[in-house]
């Protein structure tokens, strides 16, 4: 690769990494079962783990982070389990370069006995199934 070309590639990548650790993602995942009932919550990632939440219904859990760049290399995979009276479920919440589970800044999430749904700014909740768990 030549100097110049380098050089254009360098100045075009830097902004990017420079805004992505700046504005980042927020994820908010409320508790939204019928019955009044308590989720127990339990999120993480490759390098992070939430640890444990117990949400009242009505309650909500939020964090931050920055995707890891560039997706190419890297994939930022935030998943969380489930947990109520009788019931035990996981999600994948943000899967970065996964249509519909990475684009958001702000990705609100409102968590149903039939799974979660997530709330855009703009348009209709999208709602999806727990993952599939191995018997």
């Amino acid at each position: 690769m030549s100097p110049f070309l380098h050089k254009v590639v360098l100045i075009c990548v830097l902004p990017l990494l420079f805004v992505n650790n700046i504005v980042g993602v927020h994820v908010n995942v409320n508790n939204m079962l019928e019955g009044n009932l308590d989720l127990t919550l339990r999120c993480q990632s490759k390098d992070d783990d939430l640890g444990k939440q117990l949400l009242h219904h009505g309650q909500s859990f939020s964090w931050k982070f920055s995707p890891r760049f560039p997706p190419i290399f890297f994939q930022t995979l935030y998943f969380c389990s489930f947990a109520w009276t009788g019931e035990f479920h996981h999600f994948d919440i943000y899967v970065q370069g996964v249509e519909k589970l990475d684009n958001c800044d702000y990705c609100n999430w409102n968590v149903f006995e039939s799974g979660p749904c997530r709330t855009p700014e703009k348009g209709d909740p999208i709602c999806f199934p727990w993952n599939k768990t191995n018997k």
